[in-house]
């Protein structure tokens, strides 16, 4: 404390307005199979259609994880999901398939820049997770070419470009090019259009800085004059750059050529306009330099049309990709690429071709735009893509088939020069697999992700279509480890499902099979619904509504009510039970700990029960009581940090006691309660505690018990009998 010389007043601050904040008792968590989605990591998504954006929609080998979860969705908006995968289970890629389960397992194994090692067996790209939706996918990539640009950087498409050359003599015949102080090597590429003395020529192949070879519908060109390249591009070229000519037949797929170039010119993918028609096709397939076959037949015949073409996905970008901002100022040129992710196959959208996804990045790395993010087109993909990670530069990005001799690789620094040769980089996705059916020790590895009580918030764990090795799993070291959370559980399909007349007497075997605990409520069956996304019928395990009711309550009462009964015990979205219990089963499970779910005319399919798995008679055989201390004890707990490191003295004590009553007044005030006692002094800490650097305070409390058996009773009495002469 500060002192002053002479009089004056020295304030200070002391906050004693300490409160207990109730935590969150609606926190779900299932881990299972998926089809699609981060594998072996926590997820969180809020309703059905998150859910199947992000995990794939239900199909043979995942609807019972997948309506399970689904079903605890519609009581509330909170659910961690972890995908159990199988060590079988592929990550689509554009070369070789292998397994990255997750943004972490990417990060530490194959992200230089993470710490991982840079692989290139798997190709450019790969499918963002395991499993056979990857096989759907297309990528595509447009770079910048070495079209002519304007000063701002723009395609100048109109305007020829004269390479320097020493002398302008040149000798053209039987398609061999000779020049004289040329440098062809790094000038021309295959596929561009040159322009001697109005002669149009189209490149085939460049031997050296002298020598090229070309097509040409000129048999000789005069060795005289200057030659000019017209300005190329991937994106798209004018029927002017384009040579030769095109005809086809009237409902014909096929198109031939005169004096074309369609091998060099053209990629599989790309759209053939002929000139003075309106009609475009897709090029399917390339046979020769002078015949190719489009998808879709042409509706009218063509003879000797000129002819244009375009990237396929164009459309998806207003320009062509030149050169960035960011190496524009740091002198460099033809960074930026365009990359397109489709849904090739329409396994994703239900529509073939479907564009996912479009992005305008560079290839420079460190690229940078103008808000500060990287725009370095590894980058954004990774960042943004639902679909894709980056793996490894095309195969050719280093290699003269797609850049210019002497230019800087895809990767290099801002101030290089990327003059790509105009090639589209295209492939679809192949060697994703499910891979075989996760067995029950990879759903444990998963549900492990909720072992943590320090790393994730879980309070109600479901099982889904749980074995009794995975269900005990979830119990023992899951819950009863964590002791915050409680495990929902279902019988088997087997014990409920095509069963009658056996269904009580295995049910209650699978039951004595589990543990005794507090933390963990077995249900008795099945529900069958509606799988409105296969249009089938499906049988799905109960223990997501179960732990969705317990969610309800939260929200319509307390997590001290018993989620039971008529108000708060409907199961929602079922059409029928396969196992309904009548009075007497229901007796025999629920002596044995198992909550019946029975079907009730007039009322719906309810929980009629509330118990736990504890075995022993205690206060904690009841859901709602195990809940009430889960909630007093996180809560008490959370607000205790703040205390660690004070002094242990009378002062602490009486804040911490002056803390924790009104919060518990507060639950019993709601009905939580029937009574409570904090005890914080010289009692539960003598010197000896004290000396240990331990502080303690005692919380006794007296839970509220719900009425699980009424009795009434009917008296008839004579007439002329008062009723104040009989009760009492």
């Amino acid at each position: 404390m500060p002192f002053t010389i002479s009089p004056g007043v020295v304030t200070k601050e002391i906050d004693l307005t300490a409160v207990v904040p109730e935590i969150s008792m609606t926190e779900g968590a299932i881990a299972g199979p998926f089809k699609w989605g981060p594998a072996v990591d926590r997820t969180t998504v809020s309703n059905e259609s998150e859910m199947a954006d992000r995990f794939g929609k239900p199909n043979a080998a995942t609807y019972k994880t997948w309506f399970t979860a689904a079903s605890y969705l519609a009581y509330s908006g909170n659910l961690k999901v972890v995908r159990a995968i199988h060590t079988t289970s592929n990550n689509a890629a554009m070369t070789t398939a292998l397994q990255v389960n997750n943004d972490e397992a990417y990060e530490n194994t194959y992200d230089p820049d993470m710490g991982g090692s840079q692989i290139t067996t798997a190709g450019a790209f790969i499918a963002k997770y395991p499993g056979d939706l990857g096989n759907s996918l297309r990528v595509s990539i447009c770079g910048a070419s070495r079209a002519n640009t304007n000063d701002d950087g723009t395609l100048n498409s109109n305007t020829d470009v004269a390479p320097t050359c020493t002398s302008a003599v040149y000798t053209f015949a039987n398609t061999t090019l000779l020049g004289v102080g040329t440098t062809f090597s790094n000038d021309v590429a295959v596929g561009d259009v040159l322009v001697i003395n109005d002669k149009v020529i189209s490149v085939t192949t460049v031997t050296s800085n002298t020598v090229l070879v070309a097509l040409s519908a000129e048999s000789t060109i005069a060795n005289t004059g200057t030659y000019t390249r017209r300005a190329r591009s991937a994106f798209g070229q004018p029927a002017g750059d384009m040579v030769g000519t095109v005809a086809c037949s009237a409902n014909g797929t096929t198109l031939t050529g005169s004096n074309t170039n369609f091998a060099v010119q053209y990629t599989v993918g790309d759209i053939i306009k002929l000139v003075g028609t309106t009609e475009e096709r897709k090029v399917s397939s390339i046979t020769n330099s002078t015949v190719m076959i489009v998808s879709t037949p042409f509706a009218n015949s063509a003879a000797a049309n000129t002819h244009s073409r375009r990237w396929e996905y164009a459309d998806a970008f207003d320009s062509e990709p030149v050169t960035s901002a960011h190496v524009k100022r740091n002198s460099g040129n033809y960074d930026e690429v365009h990359v397109v992710v489709v849904d090739e196959d329409g396994d994703i959208t239900g529509a073939n071709n479907t564009v996912l996804e479009t992005y305008t990045g560079s290839v420079a790395g460190g690229a940078k735009g103008e808000d500060g993010q990287s725009i370095y087109y590894k980058d954004l993909v990774n960042r943004g893509s639902k679909y894709l990670r980056w793996m490894d530069h095309h195969a050719d990005g280093d290699a003269d088939t797609l850049l210019d001799s002497g230019t800087t690789a895809w990767g290099g620094v801002a101030t290089g020069t990327f003059n790509g040769k105009g090639i589209i980089i295209s492939g679809s996705l192949t060697g994703g697999t499910a891979g075989t059916t996760p067995t029950a020790g990879n759903i444990q590895v998963a549900m492990d992700e909720f072992k943590n009580a320090e790393e994730v918030d879980v309070t109600l764990l479901m099982t889904g279509d749980a074995d009794a090795a995975t269900a005990i799993h979830a119990i023992n070291n899951i819950a009863e480890y964590r002791k915050d959370c409680v495990a929902f559980i279902s019988p088997t399909q087997a014990n409920v499902v095509d069963n009658s007349g056996s269904e009580v007497d295995d049910i209650v075997s699978f039951r004595n099979s589990m543990p005794s605990s507090s933390y963990a409520v077995l249900d008795s069956g099945w529900k069958y619904m509606y799988d409105k996304y296969n249009d089938v019928y499906r049988y799905i395990p109960l223990n997501g509504d179960i732990a969705g009711c317990c969610a309800f309550t939260d929200a319509s009462r307390d997590p001290f009510w018993s989620p039971a009964g008529i108000d708060r015990g409907n199961i929602r979205n079922a059409i029928k039970l396969p196992f309904n219990p009548n009075k007497t089963q229901r007796d025999a499970l629920y002596k044995v700990g198992v909550n019946p779910v029975t079907a009730m005319p007039g009322s719906g399919i309810l929980l009629f029960g509330d118990k736990t798995l504890l075995a022993k008679p205690s206060a904690f055989d009841r859901i709602n009581v195990r809940r009430l201390f889960i909630m007093l004890e996180k809560s008490i707990a959370n607000m205790a940090k703040s205390f660690l490191f004070e002094f242990n003295d009378a002062f602490t004590r009486a804040r911490f006691t002056a803390t924790v009553e009104p919060f518990l007044r507060g639950i019993q005030g709601r009905q939580g309660l029937q009574d409570f006692a904090v005890v914080c002094d010289d009692s539960n800490n003598p010197p000896d505690v004290v000396d240990r650097n331990e502080f303690r305070g005692d919380v006794y409390v007296k839970p509220s018990r719900s009425i699980n058996f009424i009795q009434l009773q009917f008296v008839a009495v004579r007439s002329g009998v008062e009723f104040s002469e009989i009760i009492g």
